[in-house]
Parts: C-alpha cells; sequence; structure tokens
C-alpha cells in the first residue's frame, strides 16, 4: 500500500468519513420514488408525476456538489496529482452504471433524479452550462495581452481549428470502422477542436509561467470554443438532415455553409458587443460603491446577461458561445472599473465556475456509465453498441489526435511566430502537448447525444450518437489523467518555469525581508503590555525563521517600529527575555541545556508525543471572579433620565464598535477566523446588546463567560462518552482532566488577550469618534460607557490570577508564535496578490507556516532547549550604549526577589 492511500484510510478511520458518506449514498438510494409503479400500486395522474419528477430533478445536482466537496478535500491533501475533474467524471460513471442497473419498479429518489438529468434535451443542457462558464473565461483573460495577440490567436482558433475538425474526421471515417457519415465525421471533429486549459491554467499560475504563453493557451481556448461551436451547429444540422425527419436538420451547401459560418460568427460577435455595452451602461448606474446592494446587483446583472446573451444570440440564428464570449470581453475591457467590489465578483464567478463543471462532468460520467450498461444488455442480443475492440480504438484516436496537434502547430509555426507577440518553438511544443479537452466538448456531445434520442428510435442512428458521445469521453477523461498531471514535467524540462539564477536572488531577497518584518512584528508584541514577558525559547523553537537574528538586526526592528510608531502611541519593547539569548548564543552553557531538556521531560511534555484528544477547553466559573463595586458605583450615580438614555445609545455603539475589534484582529491574524475562540467572542457580543437595548450597563465578559462555559460543558461531556465508548484505556482518568484544565487555561488566557485587545481599540475609536467635533471633552454618557468598559477589562484580568504565572507566559508565548506566523504568511500572500511571486512560490512557503501553526497548537512543553535562570541572563545582557539600563536594573531585582524566595524556604 502506498503512502498516499496509506494516509487516506488513517484519516477515513480516525473521522469515520467512509461511513459518513456510505449512510448518505444508502439513505438516498434507499428511499423510494413515491410515484414508483407496480402491481401494488395505484397510477397517479399525469399532473402528479410531472410533479414527482420537478421535485426529484433537485437533489442530483447538489448530490453531486456534496461529493465534489468529498472528492476536493482528499484530492487537495493526499493526491494532488489526479485532477478533480477526471475523479468527479469517474464518480459520475459509478452512479451512471448504479441507475442503469437498478429497476425501474424499485427505482429510489437519488436514482430517479439522476435518470432525470441523463435524459435532458441537448438544447437544454447546453443552454444550463456553456453561459456560466464562458463567461467565467471571457472575463478573466488579460485583455489588453488578448488584442495585442489577437492575429496569432485567430489563427488557432480558426484556421487552425477547421484545419482540425477535418483532419479528425478523415480518422473517423477511414480509420473508424463504424461506416459513419461524412457529415457526422465532421461534426465529431468540431467537437473535439474544443481544447480546455482549466487544469493547465491552474498549473501555469501556480509555477509562474511566461504571460505569453498564458495568454496562447487561455486565448485559443477563448475562441477556438466559439469556432468549434459555430463548425459543429453546421455539419450537425447536415447530419440531422440525413436522419429524414420534417423540421430536422438542414441541407447545407458549400455557399450557404459560408453564409451561415458569418451569420453565426459575426452575428454572434455583434449582440455580444452589444450585450456588453448595456451592461457596461447599467454598472455604471450601479455606482454607490459603499452600498452593498449596489455590488450584488452588479452580480445579478452579470450572469442574467450571460445567460440571456447566449439565449438571445441562439434565438436569432446566430452562435451563443461567441455572444457571450465577446460580451465577456467587452464587460472586462469597458467596465472592469464600474465594479464596486471586485472581489465579490470575482468569488461569485469562481463559486459558479465550480459548481457547473462538476455538475457537468458527474452527468457526463453518469450518461457515459448508462451508455456501457446499455451495451451489456443488447450485447445479450447480439446487438452490442460498444464492443471491446472500441477501447483499443479510444486509444488510438488519443495519439492520433496529439500527433494531429502537433503537425497542426507547427504548421503554422512559421506565421505565428512573427506576428503577434510571437513565440518560441518551447511553447510550441508545451501547447501541442497542453492540448486537453474537457468541458465545452463535452457538453456538445452530450447535446447531439440527448438531441439524436429525443427525435429518432433509429438504432443505428443512436448508435453513432452513443459512440461519438463515448470517443468524447474518453478522450476528455484520457488527456485529463495523462497530459494535465504530466503537463509539469513538460514545462521545467522545456525550461519555461526553470527558476533562473536572478529569480533565485530575488526569492532570497523576499524571504529576508519577510524575516525583519516578522521580527518587526515580534518587537511590537513586546510593546504590548499583554505580551511583555514573552520567552523567547518558545519563539525560537516555533518560528524557524527567528532562530537565528542576530544583535544588530533585533535593533533595527527596534529602530523601525519606533519610526513607524506615533510619538504619541510608542511604548518601548520590553526586551529582558529576547537580549541574553540573541547578544551571545555560544555562551550558553551546557548544563542550561541539560536543565532544560530535564524539565522538558517532565509530566506535562510526556503528553506532548501524543495527539490531545481535547478540541474545546472547559472555563473556570465566571462566579468565582471578585467583582468590585465599580459597576455598583457607575450605576448608583444619579443620573438624569435624558443622561441614562444617551448612555444606552452610546453603549450600543461602543458594542458595534468591539465587533469591529474583533474583525480586525481576525484580519490582523491575532485571532483565528473559524473555530470557538471567535464564536464565544462575537456570541457574548450577542448577550451583551441584548442586555444594553433593555438599559443594563456593559456585560460582555460576563457574557464571554457564560458562553465559553456552556461550550465546554457539552464538550466535556461528550468527551468522557468518546473515552468511555472507545475504551481509550491508554489515557488515564487523571491525565484526560489535567489535558482538559490545560486547554481550559489555553482557551481562557487567549479570551483575555483577544478580549482586552478589542476593548482598548474599541476605547481609542470611541474617543477619537466623541472628541472629533473639536469640544475635545467627552459628555458624561461617554464618560460612563468608557468607565464600564475599564470594569469589564478589569474584570478579565483578575481570571489571570487563578493560574500559574509561569503557564499563562508559556500560553502567551505559544499564542505571539501563532500571531507571528499569520502574519508572515499574510506577507506572502501579499506578495502573491501583487503579482511578485508565483502561487507556487508562495504556496511552498505557506504550507511550512501552516506546519509550524500546527506545531504550535499541538506543543504542551513548559519549557523549551536553551532556557536561562535569571542570573544567567543577568550576565548576557550587553553592556553597550544602545541597550536601556533599564533591563539590567530589572534583571537584577528579579534575581534579588530569587534569593529572597530561597533565604525564607
Amino acid at each position: 500500500m502506498s503512502t498516499t492511500d496509506k494516509r487516506v484510510r488513517d484519516y477515513c478511520l480516525r473521522t469515520n468519513i467512509d461511513l459518513i458518506l456510505i449512510g448518505i449514498v444508502v439513505a438516498g438510494y434507499s428511499y423510494p420514488v413515491d410515484g414508483a409503479t407496480t402491481e401494488n400500486t395505484t397510477t397517479v395522474t399525469h399532473e402528479e408525476s410531472q410533479a414527482e419528477v420537478a421535485v426529484h430533478a433537485v437533489f442530483f445536482p447538489w448530490f453531486a456538489q456534496l461529493l465534489g466537496i468529498v472528492v476536493y478535500y482528499v484530492l487537495s491533501r493526499y493526491a494532488r496529482a489526479i485532477p478533480f475533474t477526471a475523479m468527479m467524471f469517474l464518480i459520475g460513471l459509478a452512479i451512471g452504471i448504479a441507475v442503469e442497473l437498478s429497476p425501474n419498479e424499485t427505482k429510489n429518489v437519488a436514482a430517479a433524479s439522476a435518470d432525470i438529468w441523463m435524459q435532458i434535451p441537448g438544447e437544454l443542457l447546453l443552454m444550463i452550462f456553456l453561459p456560466g462558464l464562458l463567461y467565467v473565461d471571457a472575463y478573466g483573460i488579460d485583455v489588453h495581452l488578448f488584442f495585442k495577440s489577437f492575429s496569432q490567436v485567430f489563427v488557432f482558433a480558426f484556421p487552425m481549428v477547421l484545419a482540425g475538425t477535418a483532419l479528425t474526421a478523415l480518422v473517423a471515417y477511414y480509420i473508424f470502422p463504424f461506416q459513419w457519415p461524412f457529415d457526422l465525421c465532421m461534426t465529431f471533429g468540431a467537437i473535439l477542436s474544443a481544447t480546455d486549459p482549466v487544469a493547465v491554467a491552474v498549473l501555469m499560475n501556480e509555477l509562474g509561467a511566461p504571460p505569453r504563453l498564458r495568454m496562447h493557451i487561455s486565448g485559443e481556448s477563448l475562441l477556438n470554443d466559439g469556432s468549434a461551436y459555430v463548425f459543429f451547429n453546421i455539419f450537425r444540422a447536415r447530419f440531422l438532415y440525413d436522419l429524414m425527419i420534417p423540421d430536422v436538420g438542414q441541407n447545407i451547401g458549400w455557399g450557404e455553409g459560408f453564409k451561415l459560418f458569418f451569420q453565426l460568427s459575426l452575428g454572434g460577435v455583434c449582440i455580444g458587443t452589444a450585450f456588453g455595452i448595456g451592461t457596461v451602461l447599467v454598472l455604471h448606474m450601479l455606482k454607490h460603491r459603499l452600498s452593498g446592494e449596489d455590488s450584488v446587483n452588479q452580480v445579478v446583472l452579470s450572469i442574467s446577461v450571460a445567460y440571456l446573451t447566449f439565449f438571445s444570440s441562439e434565438l436569432s440564428g446566430c452562435s451563443g458561445i461567441i455572444g457571450v464570449l465577446f460580451l465577456g470581453l467587452t464587460v472586462k475591457a469597458l467596465g472592469e472599473n464600474l465594479i464596486n467590489n471586485t472581489q465579490l465578483m470575482t468569488h461569485f464567478w469562481e463559486i459558479t465556475e465550480v459548481l457547473l463543471n462538476t455538475l457537468l462532468f458527474t452527468l457526463a460520467g453518469c450518461v457515459f456509465g448508462g451508455m456501457l450498461v446499455d451495451s451489456d444488455k443488447q450485447h445479450e442480443g447480439n446487438e452490442a453498441i460498444f464492443e471491446p475492440q472500441d477501447w483499443g480504438y479510444l486509444f488510438v484516436l488519443f495519439l492520433l489526435l496529439l500527433a494531429i496537434r502537433f503537425f497542426l502547430i507547427f504548421a503554422f509555426y512559421p506565421l505565428i511566430s512573427v506576428i503577434g507577440i510571437g513565440t518560441s518553438w518551447q511553447e510550441a511544443m508545451f501547447m501541442s502537448y497542453s492540448g486537453l479537452r474537457g468541458a465545452v466538448g463535452l457538453a456538445l456531445a452530450l447535446s447531439l447525444f440527448a438531441e439524436v434520442y429525443e427525435i429518432t428510435s433509429d438504432a443505428m442512428y443512436r448508435e453513432f450518437a452513443s459512440k461519438v458521445f463515448f470517443f468524447t469521453g474518453g478522450i476528455a477523461m484520457l488527456t485529463l489523467i495523462i497530459n494535465a498531471p504530466t503537463c509539469a514535467f513538460v514545462l521545467k524540462k522545456l525550461g519555461l518555469v526553470t527558476p533562473t539564477e536572478t529569480r533565485l536572488k530575488i526569492m532570497s531577497k523576499y524571504r529576508r525581508r519577510m524575516i525583519q518584518h516578522s521580527l518587526t512584528e515580534y518587537v511590537r508584541l513586546l510593546a504590548d503590555e499583554r505580551f511583555h514577558d514573552l520567552d523567547f525559547t518558545v519563539v525560537r523553537e516555533h518560528v524557524p525563521f527567528l532562530r537565528d537574528v542576530t544583535y544588530e538586526q533585533l535593533k533595527a526592528a527596534v529602530k523601525r517600529h519606533e519610526e513607524t510608531t506615533p510619538p504619541r502611541s510608542y511604548k518601548h519593547p520590553n526586551l529582558v527575555n529576547v537580549l541574553p539569548y540573541i547578544y551571545s548564543r555560544d555562551e550558553i552553557s551546557e548544563g542550561e541545556d541539560r536543565k532544560a531538556k530535564k524539565s522538558r521531560d517532565g509530566s506535562i511534555c510526556r503528553r506532548c508525543n501524543r495527539k490531545s484528544l481535547i478540541l474545546v477547553p472547559r472555563l473556570p466559573s465566571v462566579k468565582k471572579i471578585p467583582r468590585n463595586s465599580a459597576r455598583g458605583s457607575i450605576w448608583d450615580l444619579r443620573k438624569s433620565e435624558e443622561t441614562k438614555m444617551e448612555a444606552n445609545e452610546e453603549r450600543l455603539i461602543f458594542i458595534k464598535a468591539l465587533r469591529s475589534a474583533y474583525h480586525y484582529l481576525i484580519e490582523k491574524g491575532e485571532v483565528e477566523s473559524r473555530g470557538f475562540l471567535p464564536y464565544s467572542l462575537f456570541k457574548s457580543l450577542d448577550y451583551a446588546l441584548d442586555k444594553a437595548a433593555r438599559g443594563q450597563p456593559l456585560a460582555d465578559w460576563e457574557a464571554l463567560v457564560a458562553v465559553s462555559n456552556s461550550i465546554s460543558s457539552h464538550v466535556t461531556m461528550v468527551l468522557l462518552r468518546v473515552k468511555r465508548v472507545f475504551r481509550l484505556s491508554s489515557i488515564s482518568i487523571n491525565e484526560f482532566h489535567a489535558e482538559l484544565e490545560h486547554f481550559g487555561t489555553l482557551f481562557l488566557v487567549q479570551e483575555v488577550l483577544a478580549f482586552i485587545k478589542a476593548h482598548e481599540i474599541a476605547e481609542k475609536a470611541f474617543k477619537d469618534l466623541s472628541q472629533g467635533d473639536g469640544n475635545g471633552e467627552l459628555t458624561q454618557a461617554e464618560n460612563i460607557v468608557l468607565q464600564e468598559s475599564v470594569h469589564q477589562i478589569r474584570l478579565a484580568e483578575q481570571a489571570f490570577d487563578e493560574f500559574d504565572e509561569k503557564e499563562v507566559q508559556q500560553i502567551k508565548s505559544h499564542y505571539a508564535c501563532n500571531i507571528i506566523l499569520s502574519r508572515a504568511a499574510a506577507y506572502y500572500e501579499r506578495l502573491s496578490l501583487q503579482g511578485l511571486m508565483s502561487e507556487r512560490e508562495a504556496g511552498e512557503f505557506l504550507e511550512e507556516v501552516e506546519q509550524n501553526i500546527l506545531h504550535t497548537k499541538e506543543c504542551l512543553d513548559s519549557s523549551h532547549a536553551g532556557e536561562l535562570s535569571e542570573g544567567h541572563k543577568l550576565k548576557m545582557i550587553p553592556d553597550d550604549d544602545w541597550s536601556p539600563l533599564h533591563l539590567r536594573q530589572r534583571m537584577a531585582e528579579n534575581v534579588n526577589e530569587v534569593k529572597k524566595d530561597i533565604d525564607e524556604i
């Protein structure tokens, strides 16, 4: 068994995800269809049957999305080389086989739903999938480079597509023994001429391929989808005319064929451009950038016009694909700067693309699997649709298509290398190899298959359509599982993404700047009173790139912190626990190392070798927190009703400021965006808001502790039951409770740190807003709210009194490591978004940071290697003009206190 298979198996065993999936599938397949007819059931009316069909059709697309999420998770963690769409095609194939094998009399909801989708008419299939997928491709292209390379892209899309269609048709006509009509062969060639660069485009972005190569591949795919659809419509009409069915197909001659070509292509360009200009005008009208509703309606507008453009073009006898393509290009060129929220627009279309691709490849697999079963059923009557040799012809076709693409690219190479933005032979080689087939080709083949089965019962023509879809689906599968995973290797071998010496120097420079940035962030944390006593041995252990920081680099970071901080807000960082380790690392005695190692090998550290079971800690009860009379003294004052009402309004404003402060901490990486910590923080504000709305004073700390205790009590009960059910005898009950207590402390410390910082941020914003009118004085109501906030901070700080100071210091230090690592990751993400690094370059570092964060969270060490005693730290403090003298004084005071404690003992 391979390492990947073992990891997947272990993951399934740990999470029971296999049982969950099996349960979902079994539940769906075992639920009977109410309208299924048996000998003991009565016949339902036609209207009731139609209603049932409509209801059952909803199940399949969303079940496919659920399967897609599971497939994405497994592939992204354990098998990145396998293309997502290929795996969804295989899963769809299994579903299609299961649907066809299930008897009609006992067909359940899941099988009935899939069966409905497998019988959707061809035109409806094109209408569902193509507009969304094509608009994504058109809107995501670099318009400047596209028009600059338009002459090359035009050659790729029209002359080369027509030549490829003809050569593929000759293969089907002369090599295949199926005796297809030549018009069907040309239709088949047009279907296989549409390339799909999705998998390759993602790969090139990750590896940082040249922009010219990315434009050639994406631009070719963009236009050859349109040209292939034009040729598909022409030759499909000729093929359907051979069926001799009235009002089906059209006998198109050469002259009429050229006329229809220009009508489809130029008509689509005009309609798409007209819709695009209209869309730009509406985008201009929805110009309230601060209005969320305007931004949402802009997104709704984009998807609406995409589908309406396709429908209008088809209704007018033009190409819907070309119409949508030029719609997207027009909006991108003229309306991109009119979009209020570009992130919202981008994310919406990314989601749409995932939904459509997942459903399309799953549905194609279902149809493919259904045809295989139908073929086996008919084989018993000696009328098999697919013979064993068909699989051999599929591989022959794959090799011939690859040869045809190489031939066409290099046949046109003398022309495309001197026009537009030019190209190189290495780029031509990669373009030849990366011509994948995918979404558009599958959609066209599906539509032809569905249309033929709908309009005729002739077994011969149905067999023709089935074989066309079989070969199209097979070619799409082979290119996805052979070409796509090996494209990275081909790119590197051709030297298209090989990092040059200059690039390596740039990456090294970025890393040095990241270290400077992280060190400055560390210094800022040391200037924060919440983190003034951080243990540098913890930081050195869990933030690898700060291990070799020099004394001069620290001085520079302190100077940057001073220069970038407003003088009024500047606080000197506490370097007591940093300088002794940085100034002279080599002077640490071996005895200190042994002492630290011995401390780490204690009872707490022994638990570090196994994974913790505790996910949510239990917090100390709020009743144990001492309550002084500060709040009572505030509200015992005699105040007018007007002041009380004003205080109520100011209190509601302050709670909103707290919510904004928590979001700010999440954005800055100080609070995780997911998990129980942000949930408890925001939930406490909901309870505090309810009390404030009733005129009661600010009480978000009490609410926070109540929420945390509610969560921890339920989680503790669940964990105890898990221990009992699974008989985790390797963990004693004492260790279990000790670990629970440790994580309770960890969770509380993190809550207190976030709570205090959020109140400080909210207080500053509240004061700045209140004093911004030029008066400079706070009203009585504003002072009341600020005093309540101070009281809440005191309650939070008093929670620390219940825990060991050393334990709190270690938790703070680990928490600070997470903050530093998160901000370092954000630094690289910014470089990637700015285009200074490729996704692959940034991704490698982000994976490293993710592992360091995970290791920091799982660490339970009470001390780390190289920890110095207070006396030894005093000796290591540098005696120079820069190091503050108060450091030595503070260290000396600490040593004297330790000596007094020893004397007393």
